[in-house]
């Protein structure tokens, strides 16, 4: 029988009263206005050492909007890459704004949230080019934004996750840019499993998970593109290391078990925390809950540890 950590039981209640479990049925504007919602359900102070500013990048003659988070005591020159979640059709720079401001002030290192085109209005692959081009955007665009173009860490949460993994991919396969590591928050890789629905889990309901698939890939055959559903026909070699953690009441996490048990037999470094008691979008409890705020501080600090000179070192 799993328990949960403390405070997650209220946390779910909470998400549940601002976002009812089938939210996913309502219009897609009151969709996006729920979840920001969370924002005021769970409010948090931006980090008061982190200067913020809107900026863009350009990549093959488009701008791409970013929000750039500078802190004012910084450690090194890498570089974090934060892809949000929300499964391709809610969420904003505003409903992640104070996450990334504390993971760019507790790594001390530069960190950029990408914008970027959403579902059901532009399904795959515009959200993934986007937040690939801003990769390659940041590269050119290196000396400006004062960063160092080879300590580039991507990062993200849930369907923000999965793009980062593709990125990863797109990134090899593409001759792009090299990364230097990979951090992921309940990574979904595999949307074959949701297209007809699935398991119900704590705050991720699998009606809610047919239809984010439905709208990102409203073709079936999508489903199985290597750059949406990694684990179904993805190939492996040549990624970055990965700090990956997953959720023990998060149906995603044996999305995150098989990633890292592909990496492992690529000889990637990976590291892989299952934490327990937490359920899917935890990171959003780190005030109601002492595990999420230690899970959350560790994340930080493994994503700063592949920016580092030495870069991190996991035995597989």
């Amino acid at each position: 029988m799993m328990i949960y950590a403390e405070g997650i039981n209220e946390f779910v209640d909470r998400c549940n009263k601002v976002m009812p479990p089938d939210f996913y049925t309502l219009p897609i504007d009151q969709q996006r206005d729920m979840y920001f919602g969370l924002t005021k359900e769970f409010p948090y102070q931006m980090p008061s050492g982190v200067l913020v500013t809107d900026d863009t990048v350009s990549y093959e003659g488009r701008k791409l909007p970013i929000r750039v988070y500078r802190p004012k005591q910084r450690k090194g020159q890498g570089l974090l890459i934060y892809i949000r979640g929300g499964g391709f059709v809610v969420g904003s720079l505003e409903t992640h704004n104070t996450v990334v401001a504390e993971l760019c002030e507790k790594s001390g290192l530069v960190t950029i949230a990408p914008d970027f085109r959403m579902s059901p209005e532009h399904p795959f692959p515009a959200a993934l080019e986007d937040c690939y081009g801003v990769l390659c955007g940041v590269v050119n665009d290196a000396q400006r934004l004062n960063i160092d173009a080879n300590r580039i860490v991507i990062a993200g949460d849930s369907s923000g996750a999965n793009m980062a993994v593709a990125v990863c991919m797109m990134s090899r396969d593409r001759g792009g840019p090299k990364l230097r590591g990979q951090a992921l928050i309940s990574p979904v890789l595999d949307f074959t499993r949701w297209r007809q629905g699935g398991v119900d889990a704590p705050l991720l309901t699998g009606g809610e998970m047919e239809y984010y698939t439905a709208c990102y890939v409203p073709e079936a055959e999508q489903a199985k593109h290597p750059y949406v559903s990694a684990l179904i026909s993805g190939t492996f070699h040549d990624l970055p290391p990965a700090y990956i953690m997953g959720a023990e009441m998060d149906s995603l996490l044996v999305d995150s078990e098989e990633y890292a048990r592909l990496l492992c037999e690529q000889g990637t470094p990976v590291k892989l925390v299952v934490e327990p008691g937490l359920v899917h979008s935890a990171v959003r409890a780190r005030g109601l809950s002492p595990q999420v705020a230690n899970a959350w501080e560790r994340f930080c600090h493994h994503a700063a540890l592949f920016a580092a000179e030495e870069g991190a070192n996991y035995d597989n």
